[in-house]
């Protein structure tokens, strides 16, 4: 194999070795109590997967293994395996030479890019397509060629089983592999995993189950464990049966790990809705090979004497939290220092422009941005092509959803964002509008792309199949979700609010469909999210270290009478959002702050008539207080029960406004607001820094909270239906945490229904 320069021989071999876990599962789902099979492993490195077998004494008839570098082969080759073969070789070379056909394929095949392929490799790969008639892109990973290529070593009947990237599931270059498979094997499984299983890289991956069985059935099925050693939750002999229908028209795998009732209504809403295609034109945006050097603040505009050529633009998401960008935003941006501005330069300017533009242009060139990628095959380095005003904008790149905005500013964007041209006689305001809904917001999750940190991405195809119930008269929405998205509420909130509207009452649907629909997004959402939650969780696990104070002197000088937090999910109907009968609107995904409440404070929160909480002369450095948005007094010697809301965070003393009060004793203060009881009575639960404050999620709470209902005494009289309902619940409710589904109507529905059984236990605790 051609060595790259600057790449790192595992990159160039792609080589990340299986755990023994993943490699065991999948040759005993493979194997299944077989004696007689012929395996084969195309890319073995050192032998994992061959150890697997001897150490678990496993039948066989013969194992046959390619490994590309010749000391690994050695290493997998001195495991010995009794009627087995190691050839030291490339697998592509291997696969269309050979006469041999295997019952079992098993392995991990290399994660290498298109561009680290020599050119023999790439004939190779290209042969090994065409007899499969299909077709290799320059964007085609290894992977995909090892999959393609060991299909065709299969016997009539057999099975493969693979570790691949988690791209398998959405990436266009993949899109004909998946069909491929869908149309050549039986029966498929795959098995996702919410944390990463390779720590050497950011890399999500899934198990690829195939089976062939030489009938007309075409079944898929889809399974998600914790981690690998999830998979010792899993009987590989009697895995799932596969019960999907193959839709041969999806474009995606992303959504097969939904629930055959929420598969229905998605092809319910495909034959009756249209997508945004069909009512605009999706691009990139504006590609200037260069973004720091052409998107700049007023303050360079200004410097260079650049006003004749800057346009008004906007490139970040943080840039626009509204549903339509105004021009009052865009210059709220200019004068906050961002950049705001897009250089566009005519044919010339080097010579012709003044001397502010030649010294702008003089000095690109001094720091190399004329050889660019992008740059440097331009006649004239410094023209952006296709520069083009678009009606709305896309964005690319996306946390909790992705946004789409009216573009009222004018705006140029970069390819941070796309740009949506919308065709003539589509009332803007409307379209824009009636995306704010929960199919489409479903459909854009399944359409778009994972990324790490639970990055949505969605290309400008994808954008335009996302399906969306536009009607002239969603233009009514426009303002209030406007306000709503200014006002940041969450997502939740706006999606109450323009569901009943658009879903119900525009498409007809029920409220049966239009939760099962909310709760499809929250699923895929929350698996998207989750790994990266869990991640930074590790995270804080491993480095755990002293907590320093934080220092209030400091905060002071900083926010001196501002409020460090002002939190947004303040409602207008406060009153009906704190009854009991709305708890499921907590939003269990939010941080929560538990503080210690001294003895002689205890009447105001008994009577949660509570409004301030002042800390102690210290609090932690580490509690992010732009991320805390609920409240729990912990009332000393008795315990959580009360949930408040933080309304401001902000630096005061302990007696303000009162006699007595010292100017520099300064504490944090929190003004609060009753929301909700979540406990019948206090519950113990530690506190984790300086055993006066706990900063964690809502969600941490129940967990650690039902996870005492495991050991909760019964009594003996009690009836077995009350044991085993409790255990149903939750282990329903656990699913739904452990998923991060905390919005879903399920997991609201077992949470009561937990709280109704201990009610009914006697001697609980």
């Amino acid at each position: 194999m051609q060595l790259i320069e600057n790449a790192t021989d595992q990159k160039l071999r792609g080589a990340y070795y299986t755990p023994p876990a993943i490699a065991r599962f999948i040759l005993q789902w493979g194997i299944n109590g077989s004696k007689d099979l012929n395996i084969f492993e195309p890319s073995c490195g050192d032998g994992v997967f061959l150890k697997c077998i001897g150490n678990d004494a496993m039948s066989y008839n013969s194992v046959t293994a390619v490994e590309y570098e010749a000391g690994e082969a050695e290493k997998a080759q001195a495991i010995g395996l009794h009627d087995s073969e190691v050839i030291n070789a490339d697998f592509h070379r291997f696969c269309l030479d050979t006469d041999k056909r295997f019952n079992l394929v098993v392995g991990n095949p290399p994660f290498i890019r298109y561009q680290y392929y020599d050119p023999e490799q790439q004939e190779l790969a290209d042969e090994i397509f065409r007899r499969s008639t299909l077709k290799r892109t320059k964007l085609t990973n290894a992977w995909v060629t090892f999959v393609v290529g060991c299909s065709q070593l299969l016997a009539e009947t057999g099975k493969m089983g693979f570790v691949l990237p988690s791209e398998l599931l959405m990436v266009k270059y993949a899109q004909q592999l998946r069909q491929y498979l869908a149309k050549n094997f039986n029966r498929i499984n795959i098995i996702s995993f919410e944390n990463l299983v390779f720590e050497e890289i950011q890399q999500e991956v899934v198990l690829l189950l195939c089976e062939k069985n030489g009938t007309d059935e075409h079944l898929i099925e889809h399974i998600e464990v914790k981690d690998a050693d999830g998979l010792l939750t899993l009987d590989p002999h009697r895995l799932r049966f596969p019960t999907k229908k193959i839709d041969f028209h999806t474009d995606k795998w992303t959504s097969y790990f939904l629930e055959n009732k929420e598969l229905d209504l998605l092809e319910k809403v495909k034959r009756n809705m249209p997508s945004i295609s069909t009512y605009a034109n999706v691009e990139v945006g504006i590609t200037t090979g260069a973004n720091d050097y052409f998107t700049v603040p007023e303050s360079v505009v200004t410097l260079y004497n650049l006003k004749e050529y800057a346009r008004p633009m906007v490139g970040r998401s943080v840039q626009v939290n509204s549903l339509c960008f105004t021009k009052k935003d865009w210059k709220a941006n200019v004068n906050s220092g961002a950049k705001a501005y897009l250089l566009v330069f005519p044919s010339g300017a080097k010579d012709n422009g003044n001397d502010g533009v030649r010294a702008y242009i003089e000095n690109g060139e001094k720091k190399g941005v004329n050889n660019g990628y992008k740059t440097g095959i331009r006649d004239e380095w410094y023209i952006i092509p296709s520069i083009k005003l678009s009606d709305a904008l896309f964005l690319r790149r996306n946390n909790l959803y992705p946004k789409f905005v009216l573009n009222e500013a004018k705006a140029y964007t970069t390819d941070t964002m796309h740009r949506v041209f919308i065709k003539e006689g589509v009332n803007k305001k409307a379209f824009v509008a009636s995306y704010y809904n929960s199919l489409s917001f479903t459909f854009a999750e399944i359409l778009g792309r994972n990324f790490g940190g639970g990055c949505l991405e969605l290309m400008p195809s994808e954008v335009g199949g996302i399906y969306m119930p536009y009607r002239v008269e969603n233009e009514a929405l426009f303002a209030e979700i406007d306000r709503m998205l200014r006002q940041k509420r969450t997502a939740d909130e706006i999606l109450d609010y323009t569901d009943r509207i658009i879903l119900h009452e525009g498409m007809g649907l029920s409220m049966e469909e239009i939760q099962i629909a909310r709760s499809i997004w929250h699923k895929i959402m929350g698996r998207r999210l989750s790994r990266e939650t869990l991640e930074k969780e590790e995270v804080k696990v491993e480095k755990k270290t002293g907590y320093t104070q934080l220092n209030f002197l400091d905060l002071f000088k900083q926010y001196q009478n501002n409020s460090i937090v002002e939190n947004c999910i303040v409602r207008e109907d406060m009153a009906e959002y704190v009854t009991s009968s709305h708890k499921h609107l907590i939003d269990e995904s939010k941080n929560v702050l538990i503080s210690l409440v001294k003895k002689d404070n205890f009447e105001q929160y008994l009577d949660k008539s509570a409004k301030i909480y002042y800390t102690g002369k210290k609090f932690p450095s580490k509690v992010a207080l732009n991320k805390l948005y609920y409240f729990m007094p912990y009332l000393k010697g008795k315990g959580i029960r009360d949930l408040y809301l933080i309304k401001i965070a902000r630096v005061g003393t302990r007696k303000e406004g009162q006699s007595g009060e010292d100017k520099n004793d300064f504490r944090l203060v929190f003004e609060i607001e009753y929301v909700t009881q979540l406990f019948d009575d206090y519950q113990l639960i530690d506190l984790k820094i300086w055993r006066t404050f706990t900063d964690t999620r809502s969600i941490v709470i129940y967990k650690t909270l039902y996870d005492k209902l495991k050991g909760c005494s019964i009594d003996d009289n009690s009836e077995n239906d009350i044991v085993l309902r409790l255990q149903t619940q939750y282990t329903v409710l656990c699913e739904c945490l452990d998923k991060n589904y905390f919005h879903s109507h399920k997991a609201y529905e077992s949470r009561q229904k937990l709280h109704d059984i201990c009610d009914s236990i006697i001697g609980v605790t």
